[in-house]
């Protein structure tokens, strides 16, 4: 269903009536991008906006009831005492502006008394003037009197009105969801990306940099000065937890009096010797025996990182006294293997995945002799390798079939060796789909070099039937829940073995993050499986997966054919579907990440290839010549 243009139009005047905004040609100017803004959110409900009648009543009212006075700022959830609350607001006109009679209608209540407030300037209200000033000193911009009420912890809508009753704004916050979550009592207030912009839309909306937010200036923003790059948070001799920084700026910084922690709850568990110096453009490592001593110093709190649950790690910067100052970096994990770390890639920049192998400097790993931890401690930080890949991957994923069609997820064996669907030492955990769909895979299987099968939301032999899938190819089914339209995570774990006693989590059976893929109907995605027919196809299992570079679709004859193997005799086959008018080459390497090798060229038309193995580990690829 659509509604049409005239059908919008005729709800303007009554809309109108209740704005600052004069003018029909305003709010037709401003109800096209206003439109496309909020239908992209996801706070709206499905059900209303499915039709777009939820879309056209927020868009319009964000287009319409926006007015000179904005909010900033939201400390709704301190971290500290729940009595020093504020809200922040900003002129955002180029006029001055008199706040007399301007009131809050819903959050909180307080009506300002006169007080012009000129272009680009800020007022503050608070909930307890006295706490307020002995938390944040005298700032010359807060109100002469303290609101009544408080803000939900759980989120509401704040609306502040003109002294004739118009609306100057709406703001609608939520501590869950797509919200920044920092600001939900973890010591960051909640900051305005654009007060222009739809207050109403998480994306506008960020935690604040400075420690306990910025009430009466701008906040700084996100500051990409120094970042944590890698996390090993599993670890037994000779390796122990580690934190890698990275200095993303072109000059020494000494983060000497800064803090890292693993929760946001309390960013100050250590303090960073002085003088400790990241070089320009450089890596320092902080290991476990500096941060969990056995004899801490000061106001230390010792820690470790939980691997079984994930957790955090946290970068505070603080001046010269100690007081915390901007949070600097956070990142989150889930549970991880031993010996694996977790870093961000691209190096510096990227979102932490888990790394195919350790960069912290040294050659020390996992299965070495206990006796090298002191060598391990040594390092100093490198740039990141690449993400680590496999052993089972996502090939396809048909989210938006045409009509009439089915969702489907391919997942593939990327290894040259077989793959339980299961862990062989406690074979009733078993390999799992989360968070887009829900599927448990069987027990007892095994997922032999270049395996495919395929994961399906009806009962499998209704599938096999529909499709005409062949036997030889495991249809696994039903799956829970669908996949959106829109976008969205999906997600491959595998079982870590339960935690024992005597550890606090015995019985838990973390699951390991194996691949996640974020795909969207839009580029840089291929818009070709967004509802016409083709699922996507990945161009190459053994690159990283959660790259729309390496995706194409079934109609894309840019892609590679999957490639399968298959034992015959002392020979290793590796098969592909045959293209008549392509040359294709195989190649070969020693690691998944390569570097990759030609092995041969084969001639259009030619499906297989025998290999003669020679005693290596091998990896082979198809790509097109």
């Amino acid at each position: 269903m659509q509604l049409d243009r005239s059908c919008l139009l005729d709800l303007l005047p009554q809309i109108l009536r209740r704005s600052l905004v004069t003018g029909l040609e305003l709010a037709r100017a401003s109800l096209t991008p206003r439109l496309a803004e909020a239908s992209a959110s996801q706070s709206l409900p499905s059900q209303r906006r499915r039709y777009g009648l939820a879309t056209v009543s927020i868009a319009i009212a964000a287009a319409a009831w926006a007015g000179p006075i904005s909010v900033a700022e939201l400390q709704y959830r301190p971290s500290t005492d729940p009595d020093e609350e504020y809200i922040e607001l900003i002129n955002t006109d180029a006029s001055p502006y008199n706040l007399g009679g301007c009131r809050f209608t819903a959050g909180v209540t307080y009506t300002f008394g006169s007080s012009v407030l000129g272009p680009g300037e800020r007022i503050v209200v608070c909930r307890d003037r006295a706490k307020f000033a002995a938390r944040y000193g005298n700032i010359p911009n807060l109100a002469p009197s303290s609101y009544s009420g408080r803000l939900a912890d759980e989120g509401e809508t704040v609306t502040l009105v003109a002294a004739d009753g118009s609306v100057l704004f709406e703001a609608a916050y939520r501590p869950d969801g797509a919200w920044p979550s920092r600001a939900n009592g973890l010591g960051s207030s909640l900051e305005v990306v654009d007060p222009n912009g739809n207050l109403a839309d998480p994306v506008n909306w960020r935690s604040s940099t400075e420690y306990l937010g910025s009430p009466g200036r701008a906040g700084v923003g996100p500051l990409r000065r120094v970042v944590v790059n890698e996390v090993l948070a599993h670890t037994d001799p000779p390796l122990e937890d580690a934190i890698e920084l990275k200095n993303l700026t072109s000059q020494p910084i000494d983060v000497g009096g800064w803090y890292i922690s693993n929760t946001r709850s309390k960013p100050t568990k250590y303090r960073i010797p002085s003088p400790t110096v990241v070089p320009a453009g450089g890596y320092r490592v902080l290991y476990e025996y500096q941060f969990n001593p056995f004899s801490p110093t000061g106001g230390d709190s010792p820690f470790t990182f939980n691997s079984a649950n994930g957790d955090e790690a946290v970068l505070m910067a603080a001046d010269a006294n100690g007081t915390p100052q901007y949070w600097m970096d956070v990142v989150s994990f889930g549970p991880s293997e031993n010996g694996v770390s977790f870093g961000r890639w691209p190096d510096g920049t990227g979102p932490l995945v888990t790394l195919s192998d350790l960069s912290l400097g040294t050659s020390v790993r996992r299965f070495d002799s206990p006796f090298r931890l002191g060598e391990f401690r040594t390092g100093t930080g490198q740039s990141n390798g690449l993400p680590k890949v496999g052993p089972l991957v996502f090939t396809r994923i048909q989210y938006r079939p045409a009509l009439g069609g089915d969702e489907f997820v391919e997942v593939a064996n990327a290894t040259a060796f077989p793959v339980p669907s299961f862990d062989p030492m406690y074979p009733e955990n078993t390999w799992r789909l989360r968070d887009a769909i829900d599927f448990d895979f069987p027990r007892d299987v095994i997922l032999e070099p270049g395996e495919r099968v395929l994961i399906v939301p009806l009962a499998p032999d209704v599938f096999r039937a529909k499709y005409s899938i062949p036997a030889t190819t495991r249809v696994w089914g039903p799956y829970t829940n669908q996949l959106s339209n829109s976008g969205e995570r999906l997600a491959l774990f595998k079982p870590d073995p339960p935690q024992l006693p005597p550890h606090p989590d015995a019985g838990l059976v973390p699951y390991i993050l194996v691949e996640e893929i974020n795909y969207l109907p839009t580029p840089p995605w291929p818009v070709a499986a967004n509802g016409n027919g083709p699922a996507l196809r990945r161009i190459d299992p053994s690159r990283y997966g959660n790259d729309p570079s390496n995706w194409g679709t079934d109609a894309d004859t840019t892609s590679v054919p999957g490639l399968s193997m298959a034992w015959n005799g002392g020979e290793l086959l590796l098969r592909w579907t045959a293209e008549a008018t392509t040359t294709l080459l195989v190649e070969s390497a020693t690691a998944p990440t390569g570097p990759w090798a030609e092995a041969v060229a084969v001639a259009s038309g030619q499906g297989e290839w025998a290999v003669k193995p020679d005693g290596l580990a091998r990896f082979y690829r198809l790509r097109r010549r």
